[in-house]
């Protein structure tokens, strides 16, 4: 049976989004850019770098969520310095603010090739505590 989290999951790896864990501990969220992710210029497509910076501070926000919790983006908000035309980017995330009811989370979305900041992403979160089966809300 698939889930939302299945779902979401197999949308991220038809695009190409992938992850791995950095020396330090931190998690690395890369897309290679390929055609099918460019725009017309040649560059990583604007969106896509706004879902990887998404993605990468999501995760990163839940590490730190305690269990049968999550986090819903509030805003984020990309600023874009230079395009990637080549090779990968990687997105590495940044806990700003982690309060009770919100996670402020900054990204640097570098171009693998040459390590240059190539956007940079502020992502803000709300915090979600999933109901317990006692706690579900009944049914019509």
């Amino acid at each position: 049976m698939s889930t939302p989290l299945s779902e979401i999951g197999g949308l991220l790896d038809q695009v190409g989004f992938r992850k791995e864990d950095g020396a330090d501990g931190a998690l690395i969220w890369e897309l290679p850019v390929a055609p099918h992710v460019v725009n017309t210029s040649g560059g990583l497509q604007g969106g896509l770098i706004a879902t990887l910076a998404d993605i990468a501070a999501g995760t990163a926000a839940l590490r730190i969520r305690p269990p049968r919790s999550g986090v819903v983006t509030s805003d984020l908000s990309v600023k874009y310095f230079r395009a990637i035309k080549s090779g990968t980017a990687r997105a590495v995330s940044t806990i700003v603010h982690a309060g009770k009811r919100s996670i402020i989370v900054q990204v640097e979305i570098r171009n693998g090739a040459d390590g240059e900041l190539a956007a940079l992403a502020t992502v803000g979160f709300a915090t979600v505590d999933f109901a317990t089966d006692a706690d579900a809300v009944p049914q019509r």
